[in-house]
C-alpha cells in the first residue's frame, strides 16, 4: 500500500514541474515581443540600438529593484558571472536585431540549445534520448536554413552579434540551472541593472530620446524584458535545462511575425522553411511526452 504522504509529495512535485514548463513558456511569449520593439525604436524613433539596449535594462532593474534584498540567499560568484552573460546576451541581440532582419537575429540566437545540451550533459548530467536528439537536429537545421538561405552582404555586425548572443545565451542558461536559492525576482533586476552600467559606456551620448521612445522603452523594459526573466529564472528551478531551451524556441517563431504585422518587414522564403523545422522540433520533443524530464 502507498503511503499517502507519498503520493501527496508526488503530486505536488509533478505539479511544481508542470508550472515551471508554463513559466518558461509564457517567458518566450513575451521575450517575442523585443523584435518589433527593437525596430519601432530603432527605425521610428531613431534610437541608437546601444540606447535601446541600455535604457530598456536600465527600466527593466529599477522596476523590480524593491526585490533586491533577496539576493542574500543566492550564490554570490554564480550570480556574479551571469549578471555578464546577461549583460552580453540583451546587448547583442538588439544591435543583432538593428542590424538584420528580426528573423536572422531571433534564430541566429536560437543556436543556443544545441550548447545548452551539450553543457547539460557535462554539468548537471542530464540524458540526451533520441527525441532530444532528433528535436536539436531538426532545429538546429532549421536555424541553418534560415542563415544560408537569406544571408545578405551589409548585415554581418548583426549576424556576428547573433552568433554571440547564442553562445552568451547558452552559458547564462547553464548557470542559472545551476541557481536553485535566492529571488527570481531580485536576480532579474540585478542582472538588468549590471547590464545597464556595463552598457552605459557605450550607449552614452545617445541617450537624448524623446518622450514616446523613452515610454516605449520603459514598457519595453518591464514587460518584454524584466517580467519575462522572473519566470524563466524560477521556470528554470524545475525544468531541465536542455528542454527550456527547447520550449523558448517559440520566440524565434512569433517574433519576425509580430515584425511583419507591425512593420511589414518580410522574411526571406527560407524563414519560413527553418520556422517549420523549428515547429516541428517542439512537436518532436514533447508531443506525447510528459514534464517529467528528458526523454
Amino acid at each position: 500500500m502507498s503511503n499517502p504522504s507519498d503520493d501527496v509529495g508526488a503530486h505536488a512535485s509533478r505539479h511544481a514541474a508542470s508550472r515551471g514548463y508554463w513559466m518558461v513558456f509564457v517567458a518566450a511569449l513575451m521575450w517575442s515581443l523585443g523584435g518589433v520593439l527593437v525596430k519601432v525604436l530603432t527605425k521610428r524613433h531613431g534610437v541608437d540600438p546601444r540606447a535601446v539596449a541600455c535604457l530598456r535594462s536600465a527600466f527593466g532593474g529599477l522596476v523590480l529593484a524593491w526585490a533586491l534584498p533577496g539576493l542574500r540567499q543566492a550564490p554570490k560568484v554564480r550570480v556574479a558571472a551571469a549578471s555578464v552573460f546577461y549583460a552580453i546576451v540583451v546587448g547583442t541581440f538588439v544591435v543583432a536585431t538593428a542590424g538584420t532582419t528580426a528573423a536572422n537575429a531571433i534564430l541566429l540566437q536560437y543556436a543556443y540549445p544545441m550548447f545548452v545540451a551539450v553543457g547539460a550533459v557535462y554539468l548537471f548530467k542530464e540524458r540526451l534520448g533520441g527525441r532530444t536528439v532528433a528535436a536539436l537536429a531538426l532545429g538546429m537545421g532549421g536555424v541553418a536554413t534560415i542563415l544560408v538561405g537569406s544571408w545578405r552582404p551589409g548585415e554581418q555586425t548583426g549576424l556576428v552579434c547573433g552568433a554571440v548572443s547564442a553562445v552568451t545565451l547558452a552559458a547564462l542558461t547553464l548557470i542559472q540551472r545551476s541557481i536553485r536559492t535566492g529571488s527570481a525576482v531580485a536576480q532579474s533586476s540585478f542582472y538588468n541593472l549590471v547590464a545597464a552600467a556595463l552598457l552605459l559606456p557605450l550607449a552614452y551620448g545617445s541617450l537624448g530620446v524623446s518622450a514616446g521612445a523613452l515610454l516605449l522603452a520603459a514598457l519595453m523594459g518591464t514587460v518584454q524584458l524584466a517580467v519575462p526573466y522572473v519566470l524563466f529564472i524560477q521556470g528554470l528551478r524545475t525544468v531541465p535545462a536542455t528542454d527550456a531551451a527547447l520550449i523558448t524556441i517559440v520566440e524565434p517563431i512569433l517574433n519576425p511575425l509580430w515584425v511583419w504585422l507591425v512593420l511589414a518587414e518580410v522574411p526571406h522564403w527560407s524563414t519560413g522553411i527553418g520556422g517549420a523545422l523549428i515547429l516541428a522540433a517542439l512537436v518532436v520533443r514533447f508531443l506525447g511526452t510528459s514534464t517529467r524530464g528528458s526523454t
